[in-house]
């Protein structure tokens, strides 16, 4: 099973920037992150992935076929998002079988048990509950439905932190149980960080990077020291500079890929970084993702990042 989204552009006003920018990705079953500062076409994608939105130009493709105006598709798909129903007169047992009717049906005992855990009853009036608990009610039937393609658009947003954590390990009981496409789109790095497998980074509704949330540390390389010391090293072996931050004489360059210490001459320090670490430079004011000239083109690091104006990195543009 694959998800295909080919070339997808979608642009809301003629004069505008397009929130998508020709998207590419190929997403299989596993748990995806997705990633983007405010306004980066995160929604815009996960919605017309779901065909709430149409795009501009490109496609998607679930298995071959388009999903666009496509009922069968569309029905392996189902989208958890900020969009709340104005079903407050319904009681929780009825909520959950509406949604299942669009998707094939639902697996009541999961959702009892998971609805349990949070301390919810199927009895109770879904308006009576708060916007968290109304929340929750929404992500446990987006688990338990038979779809092939879940799409979680901020799906904490309202959880207190027990909740969210309880959550986090319901949604891995829930892909271990039946594999699938989840994609989980969140401002919350570090606390989905060991939850995803994928992680898909967008900016300017663009992809900047796609790759192994376990192999972030070997994405990009922080160098602290003399700022020239250190621009003369990125120059002399050709590195990428992704960010910069300047301190007096002192400079942090963040280059792109790994950097063996062993390596680096004395007096620049070397460190990795973390998933959220590692998408704050790509995507910061000061990062050179978008750059598309090749690494070492220059002799001032600091100066590739001041001025770079695009965010798409060099890398993969397939998940």
């Amino acid at each position: 099973m694959s998800l295909i989204i080919n070339d997808l552009t979608k642009t809301f006003h003629k004069a505008s920037a397009p929130a998508l920018d020709h998207v590419n990705l190929t997403l299989e079953p596993g748990i995806h992150g997705l990633f983007g500062r405010n306004g980066a076409g995160k929604s815009t994608l996960l919605a017309t992935i779901a065909n709430r939105l149409l795009p501009t130009s490109g496609d998607v493709e679930l298995d071959g076929e388009n999903v666009r105006d496509n009922e069968h598709a569309q029905a392996r798909i189902h989208l958890v998002n900020e969009t709340l129903p104005f079903l407050f007169g319904m009681r929780v047992s009825s909520f959950l079988k509406r949604e299942g009717r669009y998707c094939g049906g639902i697996d009541g005992e999961a959702a009892a048990r998971m609805l349990a855990a949070f301390g919810i009853k199927e009895n109770a009036s879904y308006g009576g509950l708060s916007l968290g608990q109304r929340q929750i009610v929404r992500l446990v039937a987006g688990l338990c439905l038979p779809v092939d393609v879940l799409l979680l658009d901020e799906p904490v947003n309202g959880l207190d932190a027990a909740n969210r954590e309880r959550f986090y390990r319901l949604l891995i009981e829930s892909f271990a149980e039946r594999p699938r496409v989840i994609v989980v789109s969140t401002h919350i790095i570090d606390e989905v960080a060991q939850v995803v497998e994928r992680a898909v980074i967008l900016d300017r509704g663009r992809v900047v990077d796609a790759f192994d949330a376990g192999d972030v540390a070997s994405r990009a390389t922080v160098l602290v020291g003399d700022e020239a010391r250190v621009n003369a090293f990125v120059h002399a072996e050709g590195l990428q500079p992704v960010a910069v931050e300047r301190m007096g004489r002192l400079a942090t360059v963040t280059v792109r890929g790994h950097v063996d210490e062993r390596d680096v001459p004395d007096g620049i320090a070397v460190s990795g970084l973390g998933l959220q670490d590692y998408f704050i430079r790509v995507t910061g004011d000061g990062g050179t993702a978008g750059k598309a000239s090749g690494a070492g083109d220059t002799g001032n690091a600091a100066g590739d990042a001041a001025t770079a104006g695009s965010t798409v990195m060099g890398g993969d543009r397939d998940a």
